[in-house]
């Protein structure tokens, strides 16, 4: 589970993010060497295992690849991040709690932006399904994200054009192995390259 913060967070509590999670019974752990290194908080409930990591945006003077200490909690900073943080969605679980989640169409813009830098193939692939997904099979809300995109690319041309022209390259390079693979991610199949690209361009 990825967890978005921004790089200053006012204090709400006299604990930190770090000394709530670990209260709550999660277990702490490095997954790298870094300095600071990238970190992860885990935790078994009801039988499944959740893993929570922390994200920011990267828009600082400094190095922007260097992981940040936020509230307590390592951070990793990635681009583009600060649509997902301004752009957000509120929801409520049936037990009542409530919350945001990054707005449909930042998280398809964001994830239309960074894809091509995933270092795993399969991770790639995995933001290409998410965004076909997210755009094209879920009725009104699919509608209301591409409304969103359109609406955030007006806003950020420039990261438009870039948007665009991932996906372009992705469709004009990918070899007959690569649509296997992403179409074999959709379990409807309903994702072909055919309809990939047709959706593509009516963007």
């Amino acid at each position: 589970m990825d967890t978005l913060i921004p790089r200053k967070l006012p204090q709400a509590s006299k604990k930190n993010i770090a000394k709530h999670l670990k209260d709550a019974g999660f277990e702490h752990v490095f997954k790298d060497s870094e300095q600071p290194a990238t970190e992860a908080y885990m935790k078994n409930i009801r039988g499944i295992e959740v893993e929570i990591e922390f994200l920011t945006d990267n828009s600082t003077r400094g190095d922007k690849e260097k992981n940040v200490k936020v509230a307590g909690v390592v951070a990793q900073p990635l681009s583009y991040l600060r649509l997902s943080l301004e752009y957000s969605l509120k929801f409520q679980t049936k037990a009542g709690e409530t919350g945001k989640v990054v707005a449909p169409g930042a998280w398809i813009f964001h994830k239309g932006l960074t894809f091509p830098r995933r270092k795993a193939e399969s991770k790639k692939l995995k933001d290409l399904y998410g965004i076909w997904y997210v755009g094209t099979q879920l009725g009104d809300f699919s509608i209301s994200a591409i409304n969103e995109l359109g609406t955030l690319g007006k806003r950020h041309s420039a990261w438009l054009k870039s948007f665009y022209s991932n996906l372009k390259d992705f469709v004009s390079n990918a070899s007959p192995g690569d649509w296997t693979k992403l179409e074999s991610q959709d379990p409807s199949g309903s994702l072909k390259r055919v309809s990939f690209r047709r959706w593509m361009e009516s963007l």
